[in-house]
């Protein structure tokens, strides 16, 4: 699949500034809170679909099953635990999405829903470091067991999206990305 881009790079083209520059449907047009939620609960079920095994491995080796005592599985729930179960999540989300944006702009979530990422500054993919921004970044606050906040505060920088009129989210800001409809 071709990229395009909204403008040539190094042509002197501004960077696009506002929800004006794009198209208002098609090809490069904004993708919608919506679109863009679909994209991350697929990939996110695709993910659990390869992490919930290593998860059951992990419980099953820590003894904590089904024939585990109330008091043993409550003895258990320590900060180490936590991590060594959520840290591969966090670890094969990174990776997955980090590759996929970098090679393609998307992941098979984004290819379902007919969405993609691109730099702002020229509309292709992103580089590796800005894609893993934008998800380990996420990832990383979602792994911190600070009383079961964490996966919210995690979440709440992909909801910032709603609120801009780029529908750009707090780590699109922060890799310099946008989130346009390819097809």
């Amino acid at each position: 699949m071709e990229i395009e881009e909204w403008h040539p790079p190094g042509a002197g083209g501004a960077m696009p500034a506002g929800p004006e520059a794009f198209p208002r449907r098609g090809v490069n047009s904004l993708a919608t809170v919506g679109q863009r939620a679909l994209a991350r609960v697929l990939d996110g079920l695709l993910v659990l679909a390869v992490w919930s095994p290593i998860a059951l491995v992990v419980v099953l080796v820590r003894g904590d099953g089904p024939g585990a005592s109330a008091d043993e599985v409550r003895d258990a729930a320590t900060a180490l635990d936590y991590v060594a179960v959520v840290a591969p999540l966090a670890v094969i989300l990174v990776l997955y999405e980090t590759v996929c944006v970098t090679l393609w702009g998307q992941t098979v979530g984004k290819l379902a829903t007919g969405v993609r990422v691109a730099r702002l500054a020229n509309g292709r993919c992103p580089l590796w470091w800005e894609s893993a921004l934008r998800i380990g970044l996420p990832a990383v606050v979602a792994t911190v067991p600070v009383m079961g906040i964490a996966p919210a505060v995690a979440m709440a920088l992909f909801t910032t999206a709603g609120f801009d009129p780029m529908s750009r989210n707090l780590v699109d800001k922060a890799a310099g990305t946008v989130v346009v409809r390819s097809r």
